[in-house]
């Protein structure tokens, strides 16, 4: 029998890195379809492909089909799990292309089946008229000061979360706010991909954030008692999208109820310049602990 768990990479798999996930952003032109890229996944040693990930390659998607465009918001929506080892389908659809700005639909699709559905709105960068760009929630310790991440490994990216030792443990109680350093070892040179970096991140301590001041309660039960899942994030950037050493993610989350989180942040420099901000709607629900029963014919449709 093998040795291989049910969950690790198919053999032959690349290895996870910051460098694999620039390169999975980095959609490829369909050379038979004009506006649709193709692009893979990586699953991790959860067999997960992460709904963030997905907003990145948008992301790259409409900047290469509006390529005289800034990528300047993105929603998307993560309403169908998708499969890390079946290609990924982008179809970017202008909505209009304008003299400032431009939007485009951005259907994500996997064997004709819709994924996720992304909105873009693109632009022109203009000088200032005013600017205001300081940062919510400081002043917060810095990175020598935080605790490694080490739930979050990913080789070329280095996580630090402040004043939080596990960030998903139950017995970890704080305030509904969680702020985590970040540094990669390489920042791409093109601005799409720096976007789509950025991107990827946001959904990654939401639902962490929103848990932390329930006693009891952590991701550490994620997928065992607890079904939890980004539902739809939506993150826009303010130019210059540039940065040199560490980034500052901060996370609120102002609601929780229903099954569901809103967790709002922003992304700054070490420096503290504010380079972007993002919203996640999120589902947190209980597994249905009772007896699995057949579910009548009229009720599937």
């Amino acid at each position: 029998m093998s040795g291989r768990h049910a969950l690790d990479p198919p053999p032959g798999a690349p290895a996870s890195s910051m460098a694999r996930m620039v390169e999975i952003f980095d959609v490829r032109p369909d050379p038979a379809v004009p506006a649709r890229y193709l692009g893979d996944s990586d699953g991790g040693s959860r067999r997960v492909v992460d709904g963030s990930q997905i907003l990145g390659q948008s992301i790259v998607a409409a900047a290469k089909a509006l390529p005289e465009r800034t990528v300047r918001t993105a929603h998307a929506l993560f309403l169908s799990a998708a499969d890390p080892d079946t290609p990924l389908d982008f179809s970017v659809t202008p909505i209009r292309t304008g003299r400032n700005f431009a939007g485009a639909t951005v259907t994500v699709r996997q064997e004709l089946k819709v994924r996720t559905s992304c909105t873009v709105l693109l632009d022109t960068p203009q000088p200032d008229v005013v600017r205001w760009d300081e940062p919510v929630g400081l002043p917060v310790s810095g990175p020598p000061d935080a605790v490694p991440a080490d739930s979050l490994p990913l080789p070329g990216r280095e996580v630090r979360i402040v004043d939080c030792v596990d960030i998903n443990d139950p017995d970890e109680v704080g305030p509904p706010v969680v702020d985590a350093w970040l540094r990669y070892a390489e920042v791409p040179d093109r601005d799409e991909l720096r976007r789509a970096v950025l991107a990827h991140f946001t959904g990654h301590l939401g639902i962490s954030t929103a848990l932390r001041p329930h006693p009891g309660i952590g991701t550490a039960q994620a997928h065992h008692t607890l079904s939890t899942a980004p539902m739809g994030i939506a993150v826009t950037f303010h130019d210059p999208v540039k940065w040199d050493g560490w980034l500052r993610y901060h996370h609120e989350a102002t609601f929780v109820g229903s099954g569901t989180a809103y967790i709002r942040g922003q992304i700054s420099t070490g420096a503290g310049a504010l380079i972007a901000s993002f919203t996640q709607d999120a589902m947190i629900r209980a597994f249905d602990q009772g007896p699995v029963t057949e579910i009548p014919s009229a009720a599937r449709l």
